[in-house]
């Protein structure tokens, strides 16, 4: 199947954010269905170890919600910052091409690749703050890239709420900020991959 190139920044992400959401809400339902057994119980005074059993259960569901919370509001952030960071990218112009959301097996997926007259860019999305795995992860995919476009691949983490920081290497890739991105790219200068091999790749994808 090729690239669809109506796809949109961000859905893959969106996607389990929402999936986050609905799991949040059965925690929260399955809660509160308790809840209402404990009351059940407490009132027709039927087994007060019963009841006990019952509470225990409903702090692990609400301690349950809470992790699962966090978790989805991590996923919505990360949905809001890939929408941002690819709609900034689109700024680059004509003469670059910006893909989203590209499955990498074994990998999760891609958030952005950026290919163009000043080299080809693998941007992975992070929404304030990036940790060492996501150095390792960002390096692994532009050389699982490089294999197939037969060009060298720059691993790029664009934190979307960072301001002020100028881009730096850690590692051996780039941290650039959202506001330093666009410019950043037109600046380098790498490899660029012949468009028949990018056309090549899209079709496989």
């Amino acid at each position: 199947m090729a690239y669809d190139i109506t796809k949109s920044p961000g859905e893959w992400v969106t996607r389990q954010a929402r999936r986050r959401e609905r799991r949040v809400w059965l925690v929260i339902a399955s809660a509160f269905a308790v809840l209402l057994l404990v009351a059940w119980v407490s009132i027709s005074k039927r087994n007060s170890v019963a009841a006990l059993i019952l509470l225990g259960l409903m702090y692990a569901l609400y301690r349950l919600a809470g992790r699962e919370g966090v978790a989805a509001i991590s996923w919505i952030r990360g949905a809001r910052s890939e929408r941002a960071v690819g709609e900034t990218l689109g700024g680059l112009g004509g003469a670059y091409v910006v893909m989203h959301d590209i499955e990498q097996p074994g990998e999760g997926n891609i958030d952005h690749l950026v290919c163009g007259p000043t080299g080809v860019y693998l941007v992975e999305t992070k929404h304030r703050r990036y940790q060492e795995n996501d150095l390792r992860k960002a390096k692994r995919q532009a050389a699982k890239l490089h294999d197939e476009l037969r060009v060298w691949v720059t691993p790029v983490i664009c934190i979307d709420l960072r301001r002020g920081s100028k881009p730096y290497r850690h590692h051996g890739v780039w941290v650039v900020s959202r506001e330093w991105i666009v410019e950043w790219i037109r600046a380098q200068t790498n490899s660029v991959v012949e468009f028949e091999r990018l056309a090549a790749f899209a079709d496989t994808l």
